[in-house]
C-alpha cells in the first residue's frame, strides 16, 4: 500500500486543524508513522467521564477527524479511525490508518477552508427549501449512522427552546467560574481589528462598536459582579443568544441516543459535516450549545448550579420526548462575512517534535 506523498499529507493535516474547537485551541499533536496518523492529547488527561467538558473535547476531536477524512478523500484515500486505540498509550487518543484508492471523493473538501463561525446579530433569509434541508439531514451520516437534526423553525416548541437558551447564556455572565472560562478564551491583547492563531480575537465576536469598551471591561469579574446588580447578565443573555436566535430563519439541534465516547465523537463528525454542508449552500452557522451542555449529567460538578441543570434537563426531556439527549444547538441563515475570523498555528506547531 502506498502512503500519501508529503504534499497530500500536508493538505490532509492542514484541513484537519481547520476544524472548530470551543475556544480555538486544538490541544493535540500529530504523530506520523507511514500510513498511520496518531493524534496525541497535549493535556495531562482528558476531562472527567461526565459533564460538558468531555463532550466539547470529543466533539472537537470528531470535527477534526471528519475534516481529515474528507480531505483524504480528495486523493481517494480512505481513513480508518479508531478512538483510544491502546489504553497503554495514554497520550494517543485516536489512530487513523490511511488506505489508498479506497474512498470516493467527498465534495465537501472544497469548503473546509471557507467554514467559519459567524456571530453577526442578524441572520436573514431566504429560508432553506425542502431539498436543501434534506441535503443537510443527509450530510449528518457517519459510520452508517445518521444523526438527524431536530428543527425548531416552525415548531410550537421554538419559544420554549429560546427560553432555555437565554437562561443558560445568562448564567455564563452570572457565574464566576463560567465567566472566567468565557473570557479566558478571548484575546483582548490582539485588539479588535486583528486575528490570532489561538484563542478568540475580539473582532470575531460580533460585538457592536459602541459596546466594545463595556464588553472588554466586563472581563474583570469585579466589574461584571457590580454590573450584574443592575441586571447586566440578563441583558447579555438576551443579546448574545435569545435575540440572534429568535431572528434567525433556522434553529436546530443535534441530539444523540447515548453520550458514550464513541457516540459523542461521531456526533462531532456529523455536526462538522452539517456545518460544511451549510457552508456549501452559502449560508452561515453559529453553534449555541450552552443550554444543551449545561443539562448533561455531571454539569453540576463543573460549576453549573443544580437548580439550573435540573430545569434544563427536565425541559429538554419534555421537548424531545424520545429519550434523545441534546448536544449542540445552532442557528443558520444568510449573513455578511465576519470581518475577523480565527486563525491557526502553522502545521509544524501540531507535529510531534519527537516523531520523525
Amino acid at each position: 500500500m502506498n502512503k500519501p506523498d508529503q504534499e497530500q499529507l500536508d493538505f490532509i493535516l492542514n484541513s484537519a486543524i481547520l476544524a472548530p474547537s470551543a475556544d480555538n485551541q486544538h490541544r493535540i499533536r500529530f504523530q506520523i508513522d507511514g500510513d498511520i496518523i496518531r493524534i496525541c492529547n497535549t493535556e495531562n488527561e482528558l476531562p472527567r467521564e461526565k459533564g460538558y467538558k468531555r463532550v466539547l473535547t470529543l466533539m472537537s476531536l470528531g470535527a477534526l477527524l471528519e475534516n481529515l477524512a474528507i480531505a483524504a478523500s480528495r486523493f481517494r484515500i480512505g481513513a480508518e479511525i479508531l478512538l483510544f486505540p491502546d489504553p497503554a498509550q495514554s497520550p494517543v487518543i485516536a489512530e487513523i490508518r490511511l488506505h489508498s484508492d479506497q474512498a470516493n471523493i467527498d465534495p465537501l473538501w472544497e469548503v473546509i477552508p471557507l467554514r467559519h463561525t459567524n456571530r453577526r446579530l442578524r441572520f436573514s433569509g431566504p429560508g432553506m427549501t425542502d431539498t436543501e434541508r434534506s441535503k443537510l439531514n443527509e450530510a449528518c451520516h457517519v459510520n452508517s449512522t445518521t444523526y438527524k437534526p431536530v428543527w425548531f423553525d416552525n415548531s410550537p416548541e421554538r419559544k420554549r427552546v429560546l427560553r432555555l437558551m437565554r437562561i443558560a447564556e445568562t448564567e455564563r455572565f452570572h457565574n464566576h467560574l463560567l465567566h472566567s472560562e468565557l473570557f479566558a478564551a478571548v484575546r483582548f491583547d490582539v485588539g479588535w481589528h486583528s486575528t490570532c492563531a489561538e484563542g478568540l480575537p475580539p473582532g470575531a465576536l460580533g460585538v457592536e462598536a459602541p459596546m466594545r469598551f463595556l464588553f472588554s471591561s466586563l472581563r474583570h469579574w469585579s466589574v461584571m459582579r457590580l454590573a450584574n446588580l443592575l441586571g447586566t447578565h440578563h441583558m447579555l443573555g438576551f443579546r448574545a443568544c435569545y435575540l440572534p436566535c429568535s431572528l434567525a430563519p433556522h434553529l436546530g439541534l443535534l441530539a444523540v441516543e447515548s453520550i458514550d465516547n464513541q457516540s459523542v465523537l461521531n456526533a462531532g463528525r456529523a455536526f462538522q459535516r452539517l456545518w460544511l454542508a451549510v457552508t456549501s449552500q452559502n449560508r452561515v452557522l453559529q453553534p449555541m450549545p450552552a443550554s444543551a451542555l449545561y443539562a448533561l449529567d455531571g454539569a453540576c460538578d463543573e460549576g453549573i448550579p443544580g437548580s439550573l441543570q435540573n430545569e434544563l434537563a427536565e425541559n429538554w426531556k419534555a421537548i424531545l420526548a424520545s429519550g434523545m439527549i441534546p448536544l449542540m444547538l445552532f442557528r443558520i441563515g444568510k449573513a455578511q462575512p465576519s470581518p475577523i475570523n480565527t486563525g491557526r498555528h502553522d502545521l509544524s506547531q501540531y507535529l510531534d517534535k519527537n516523531n520523525g
